[in-house]
Parts: C-alpha cells; structure tokens; sequence
C-alpha cells in the first residue's frame, strides 16, 4: 500500500474515534441527585429522580441513565416496579402515562393519560400478580394485561362503584387488599366479577378503619398496614399494633424476604422472622456522616446490602461500614435561571428572581461544563458562598477565560479565577447598594441582575431598586456607580453591552434603557417596532421584554411577550434621540405580512454561527430561524422531538462544537447544531467522520473553517462530487455527489476557500462505499 495513503488512513482512523454525537443528536444534561424510588431488577438496581431513571449494575459496577433517547415515551416518572418473571420494568409517569420498558424495547400504554376523567389520575402504586399489574390510582384501580400488553379493567371501588382514591394494593395469596382515602378494602381474587365494587368489603376491624391508609405490604405471613406515622399487622384473624412513631413513613417494600420501611428520619430492615434486623438513622460516608436523612424509599439485599433513595444525596448503598451515593454525572439542580457559554465552557446558573420564574432561594451556585466534566462551584467547595443565595448570571472576563463574575439576586457579585474564590463585592467594598440599608437583613437584598463586560475589560452590573441602578468595576479595580434618573428604582433584569460599549439596561416595566459608551449620555427607549409595505403603515409598542442578544451585524435582538423586534442600527440612537423597531416577518409567499412569533412570549435568544437565532418561547419549544428572521429552519416541541418542556428559559451555544443548550423548567437538554464559530483563519481543518463506513448514513462534518468558506469536494482525479458554503466554522456533506447518489469507495480532496480567496486550504477524506 503506498505509504502516504497507509499515514492517512491512520491518521483518519485515529481522529474518527473523537466524534461520537452525530449532528441533530440530541443529549440531556440533568440532575440525578435527588431520588425518590428504587427497586431490584436482576443485576440491576434502577432508580426514579428528579431527572428521570438510571440503574446501577451491580455485575460490573456501572451506573447508565435511561431516557426518551432510548425510547422511554415521557418525562417525569412518578413511579416504577419490576416484574422478574417477563422481564419488564413498569414505569409510570406523572401524567399517568405508562410505558413497558423490556430488555430491548419499550412499548406504551397511553389510554389513561389521553383519557378524560374528572378524577385524580395519579398512579400511586404498582401491584404484580402473576401476568397482570393492578395500578393504585386516584380514581380507583388500574389492571393491565402484561402479555397482552394492554388495559384489561377498571375497577371503581367506591360507594356505588364512584371513584375511590387507592394509594396501595396488596396480595396475601387469596384476597386483594386496597388502601384508600377511607380505609382498607379487600375482595377475593378468585372472584370471576371484580369490576363490581360491591365485590370489595371494607375492613372495618382495624383501628382508624374509615381513614387514610398509604401504604401495604404482606410480609412473613402477615398483611402490614400504615395509617399516618404508626402501623398494624392482620395475622390470626386479629390486628395487631407493628410499629409506632414512625416520623412521616414514606414507603414500605419487600425484597428478597426483608420487609424494609422508610421514613423522613429511619430506615428499619425486618428480617423473615418478622424480628428487626437493623436500624438506620444516618449514612456514614468516607468523609463525612450524614445524619439528616430523607429516605422516601428502600430495600435490603443479603448480597449487595442497602438501596435507599433520598432526596438530597442520591441512590445510597450501604453494605459495609461505609454507605456511597450513585448517581450519574450531571448538574447539582435542574431548576435554571440562565446558560451562559464561553471558550467551550457552558456555566449554568441556578437561582432565581421574585416574580420572574417564581424560584427563590436557591442556595448560591454555579456549575460549568467542559467535555462532559462537571465542575461545581457552591458552599461546599468554597465556603465563602455560605448562606449566600440565587446566582443568576455569570460573565467571564474577555482577557481571561479562568477569571469571572457571578450575579446574585440576593448577594452581589462574586468573583473566581483559576477555579478559586476571590472576592464578594456588596457595599462593603464595591459601589453596589442594597434594597433595605439598615434592614435586618440588608446583607441579603444586593439585587444585581445583568451583567457585563465591554471592550476595554471593564465589567459592569444593575443594581436593582436603589438610587444608581448601573456600578462598574474597570479592569484596575476601581469602582464607579451611575444615577440614571429614570431608573431609580426600577428593577432591571438584564444587561447587555454591545459591540460599541453601549448598555442596553432591560427594565421591569417593559422598555429599555440605553446608556453610551463613557455613560456620558443616556436615554430611555420605548421600543416600538415599524411596518410598512407601501400600502399600510403599522406601528406595535412592544411590551414586557424577557430576552435580549446581539447578532453578528450588530443588530440587537428583543424577545417580548408578543414576539420579537429588532434595532438593526441601533448606533442611530444618539443621533435621532429615537428609533423604530422591526418585526421580523416570516416569508410565506402570499404578500401578506407575518410577524416573527406574534403574540409568543420569547424567553430567550441566541445567536449561533452562521448568525441565525434560536429563539426559546414559553408555551411553543424552541425555533431556529434564519439570519434575518424570514424563515423558519426548525421547530423543536416535546411532541416531535425530545425536548424536555416547551417552556423555554435560557439557550447556549458552544462556539467550537456547535451544541445547543436548551434550558427548560425541567432541566437541560442540547441539540447538536450544525453551525459553529468561523475563526480568522484556517486552523486544525478537519472532516469526520473519517473514514466514512459502509455503514454510516449521517452528514459529514467539516470543522476549523472561516465564516461563509466556499468548498468544492472532488474525487482523486478531480471530479467535482459537491459543493457549500459553510454555515460559520463548519459546514456539512451527505455523501452523495452532484446526481444525489452515494459516492464511490475512495480518498476525496476538500478545496476550502475564503468568500475573498485569500485563505485556502485542503484536507482529505476516506470514503468506503
């Protein structure tokens, strides 16, 4: 083989291996650390949190999640419980949705979510007994046939067969048993008509017999029974006191012989013979013990020990001295305020404003992702950040990527550099002011929403509610502080200084207000966006502003709540005193006039890039639109895509990848775009994936391009197969040549050029037909 072409299929063989997210992949980023359900399932331990389900497999040690992209049908998961004779994990949802997760696939059973009920649908609970699952429901009983993989019954319990909220069901071998709202019920399983409910008898010989019961379970010959913190046995025809003083009990769950019942404060393990095996009221780590537990679930193996959820360490296993909390890698929250991207890095902050996403509060908090890896920056890595609170912004210095600043709604501003604490500036040692100077708190009121930094490394802040709204810090460290009359005040949630120096100051009230580049002048601006085609003149006053960007052009870009406007020479300003807004309007071909998401509330706005927006909504997902706003590219919603919500927070993009990150009310979900950062010049040009297998029928991506490069892909011989214009820093092939057929086995030459034709380069490519 000649030795050049044996050097390029190493070289490409090696660098084909660094690119697996395929482009239009999506991939979630959520927080797995609060637990609230676990069972066993062979080898495998699964588990319910707030970000959906992973197990951990105790034959090698290995933790997986499992999510919408392996064909899970929802999302919020309220329940789970395992089948060990079909195989078939049952996964319940919080909108009472149903999937059948089998070893290889998942089939769904949405009947009761789509169906219309005036009753409480939540599934509380899952009963196996043999091929069937009786779901405890809000309304009554749920049955489903698993071999059928269908809906078998309904069964409606309460007085004259009306709905009966069932909390848990139970087996003993010969009846059924119901807690519900108003006590326990029980019917005969060999009964051939148990859709009658005068088929189910309520017990009336247990203590607190017409009340709640939430929970049952049959252990060592006995049927146990929780009413509030205290529960019974039923065994020789007579109910007997089991265990009292229980402090809010949460679960009860047989395993492998152990009965094991949880609660806010204890764990107790009860052994075959009915007789207490253990007792657990802390978990002991490696570095520290925690005595606060908020156990909502558990169960005890003789083998691999104690699985217990809980909602603030994880899944925990405990089968040593020491107990180690599982979870896979994610985000400490997935409550998000903004995403904010920088050099590769995505920071996400957790907190919150009053009034905006109702979320206060949140302990002080920043995470920040690079290649997969988590870091944190909260009180437990730096216990500056102790008692601090609601981080909603983060800045990162533009002459020096390790050094930024973190907005606090309650606290001011922090400030890190090389993943070190460095200062926190309130009123002490900054110009900041707070809400309520000589407050009992005043401590906790510096409410610095926007920030950040100009050209020339100056870092500048709002300061919400007090006198001077606008503070800066230069890059020596000096303080200053602005009193812009209008805004005293005022509450400002957003900050943005263009590429001229410019402050764009977002107001509560709905406007903005624009202050230039030495603060010398300054204006309030209602922003008002301008149509006229020649026939009709319109004039929208825009109202409540929730985004705002700036685009490669400069142009500066609102997201309101009746859509988008857009200054598209918003430097005009200090010339005219005032100027219009536009409304992008959408191209449909029919002469009409189509305003960019009228009447949407957009929530976010962000620029990749070939300078199209992705424009996040509250209500509609998520949309990418051209540069100018004329067409829409892609409409992402949770029912064609796996979105995590249609309710929009905050979007980042990678600069170098391309990744979009979309921030939803439910956590954090990205999509790999496929427009990236142009750089100045050629640097690094390279294709993946390279080679191009038989197998493989994804795009091929071309990184380390200028903005807009022209590429011509030819064969050997120098046969053009294609031709593009890349979108940003990165463009894409199919593979097919200019007759839309898959090219030939070979190596092909790619010719990039810049839009002048003073920048060329060439890399190759294998391509295996």
């Amino acid at each position: 083989m000649n030795k050049n072409l044996l050097a390029l299929l190493v070289l490409i063989l090696v660098s084909g291996q660094l690119f697996a997210q395929k482009m239009g992949q999506w991939k979630d980023y959520l927080s797995y650390k609060n637990c609230y359900k676990v069972t066993q399932a062979g080898d495998k331990i699964y588990c319910v949190s707030d970000g959906g389900l992973f197990y951990f497999d105790t034959s090698d040690n290995s933790v997986a999640k499992v999510t919408r992209l392996d064909g899970l049908s929802d999302f919020g998961i309220k329940t789970i419980a395992y089948q060990n004779d079909l195989n078939v994990l049952l996964i319940a949802y919080n909108n009472s949705n149903i999937d059948l997760f089998f070893e290889n696939r998942v089939v769904n059973i949405s009947d009761l979510k789509r169906k219309m009920l005036s009753a409480d649908k939540t599934i509380y609970n899952i009963l196996f007994v043999g091929n069937e699952a009786y779901l405890s429901c809000g309304f009554g009983i749920l049955v489903i046939n698993l071999d059928k993989q269908e809906i078998k019954d309904t069964y409606y319990i309460g007085e004259d067969g009306g709905f009966l909220s069932v909390y848990d069901m139970e087996y003993d071998g010969e009846y059924l048993y119901a807690a519900t709202e108003t006590g326990i019920y029980k019917a005969d399983y060999s009964s051939p008509n148990l859709i009658d409910f005068k088929n189910w008898t309520h017990i009336d010989d247990i203590p607190n017999a017409d009340s709640k019961f939430s929970h049952l379970e049959f252990h060592a010959n006995q049927l146990i029974a929780c009413f509030q913190d205290r529960f019974y046995s039923y065994s020789n025809g007579s109910w007997n006191n089991y265990y009292r003083n229980f402090d809010s009990p949460t679960e009860m769950q047989v395993q492998n012989n152990y009965l094991t019942i949880s609660s806010k404060t204890k764990i107790y393990i009860v052994d075959e013979n009915n007789q207490t095996a253990a007792e657990i009221n802390a978990f002991a780590f490696q570095d520290n013990t925690e005595n606060n537990l908020s156990t909502l679930s558990a169960f005890f193996s003789p083998t691999t020990g104690l699985w217990a959820t809980d909602e603030n360490l994880g899944l925990i296993n405990t089968k040593t001295d020491f107990s180690e909390a599982i979870y896979p890698e994610g985000p400490i929250y997935n409550d998000v305020y903004s995403l904010y991207e920088n050099n590769n890095n995505l920071y996400v902050a957790p907190g919150g404003v009053t009034g905006i996403w109702n979320k206060t509060d949140r302990p002080a908090g920043i995470m920040r992702l690079n290649n997969d890896q988590w870091t944190y920056f909260t009180e437990k890595e730096f216990p500056e950040l102790e008692g601090k609170k609601d981080v909603i912004k983060v800045i990162v210095d533009p002459n020096n990527p390790e050094h930024f600043y973190a907005a606090s709604w309650a606290n001011g501003i922090f400030e890190f550099n090389n993943n070190q604490f460095v200062d926190h500036f309130d009123d002490g040692n900054s110009t900041l002011e707070t809400v309520l100077p000589g407050g009992t708190h005043p401590e906790e009121y510096f409410r610095v929403g926007g920030i950040d930094f100009d050209s020339r490394g100056t870092l500048w802040a709002t300061n919400s509610e007090v006198a001077n709204v606008l503070v800066s810090r230069s890059s020596n460290g000096d303080w200053d502080s602005y009193n812009l009359t209008e805004l005293i005040n005022e509450r400002v949630t957003h900050l943005l200084v263009s590429k001229n120096n410019d402050k764009w100051i977002v107001v509560n009230s709905g406007n903005v207000h624009v202050v230039n580049d030495d603060a010398s002048e300054d204006t309030p601006l209602s922003v008002i966006a301008y149509f006229n085609n020649g026939d009709v003149e319109i004039k929208t006053p825009m109202s409540e502003i929730l985004s705002i960007a700036e685009d490669k052009d400069g142009e500066i870009w609102l997201g309101t709540t009746i859509g988008v406007a857009v200054y598209s020479n918003p430097h005009r300003l200090w010339d005219t005193g005032f100027i219009y807004a536009s409304q992008p309007s959408l191209e449909l071909n029919d002469g009409l006039f189509h305003p960019l998401l009228q009447n949407t509330r957009v929530t976010a706005i962000c620029v990749d890039g070939a300078n199209r927006k992705w424009l996040g909504t509250e209500g509609s997902g998520v949309y990418l639109v051209s540069e100018n706003g004329d067409t829409e590219l892609q409409h992402f919603t949770t029912e064609n895509s796996p979105l995590l919500s249609n309710n929009i927070r905050s979007i980042a993009i990678l600069s170098k990848t391309g990744e979009v990150f979309i921030a939803t009310d439910k956590g954090i979900i990205s999509y790999m775009g496929d427009a990236t950062e142009g750089g100045g010049v050629f640097e690094d040009v390279y294709a993946y994936p390279n080679p191009v297998r038989e197998d493989y029928d994804g795009f091929i991506v071309i990184e380390g391009l200028v903005n807009d490069t022209d590429l011509k892909i030819t064969d050997i011989s120098g046969n053009l197969v294609y031709s593009t214009t890349s979108l940003g820093g990165q463009a894409t092939w199919d593979g097919k040549n200019l007759n839309g057929n898959r090219v030939k086995t070979g190596v092909y030459l790619i010719f990039c050029s810049d839009q002048e034709g003073e920048e060329t380069c060439i890399t190759k490519l294998l391509f295996i037909h």
